[in-house]
This record gives structure tokens, sequence and C-alpha cells, in this order.
């Protein structure tokens, strides 16, 4: 048996788009949600792909704690949501067995899905 396991989280954060022609060149925040997919075989034992709190765990250590209130040009010099979905991937790329996919919400309207390289 093979299962896909998801996992959302939220985090507040600010960028501004330095290659874009738009309002967004200009600095503004986002209230982003973000998926973590994996997909595997449950442990047989215990029925699990990987615990929840494990999951939340991982991605709060290596993604949420350096994303969330923060001015993401900081850290990224092109902060669209296609960078940080990429970005978070290969923070969590080797953490998290059976990493999928990456799925950002800039908007609840408008995401976008990384799925490695």
């Amino acid at each position: 048996m093979e299962v896909d396991l998801d996992v959302d989280f939220e985090f507040a954060a600010a960028h501004r788009l330095p290659r874009h022609d738009g309002p967004c060149a200009r600095t503004h925040g986002h209230n982003y949600a973000l998926r973590v997919g994996l997909r595997g075989a449950p442990d047989p034992r215990s029925g699990m792909l990987l615990d929840f709190e494990e999951i939340r765990r991982i991605v709060s250590e290596n993604v949420l704690s350096v994303l969330d209130h923060q001015l993401l040009n900081e850290l990224l010099e092109n902060p669209t949501a296609e960078n940080i979905a990429k970005w978070c991937w290969e923070k969590l790329d080797g953490k998290l067995p059976g990493l999928r996919e990456i799925r950002l919400w800039e908007t609840p309207a408008c995401s976008v899905t990384y799925r490695g390289r």
C-alpha cells in the first residue's frame, strides 16, 4: 500500500519583486499557506508513513522559523512564489522521507506547486 500524506501550515511574510513591472515591485505582505506532501508506504508496525507531529516539527524548525514574519528579500534575491516553494523543498529534501511536493498559496486563489528537481 502507498499513501499520499499532506500537512498544511501558515506563515506571514513580506516581499517585493524586483524583476516585476507592476505593483508587486513595492514591498507588501502575504499570509501564505504551505502544504507539504509526502508519498510512501506506511510502516507495517505503526501504520503511519510519518507521524504528523514529527512532520510539523521538521517543517517548523527548517522552514517556518526562517520565513515567518520576515522580509523574504533578505533571504532570496527574487522571492516569487515559485522561488519560495523551491527554497522550501531544498530545506526539507532529505529531512522528510518521501517528500512529494511543496504547494504554496500566496493568496487563497493563487498557488504554485513544486515537485523537486
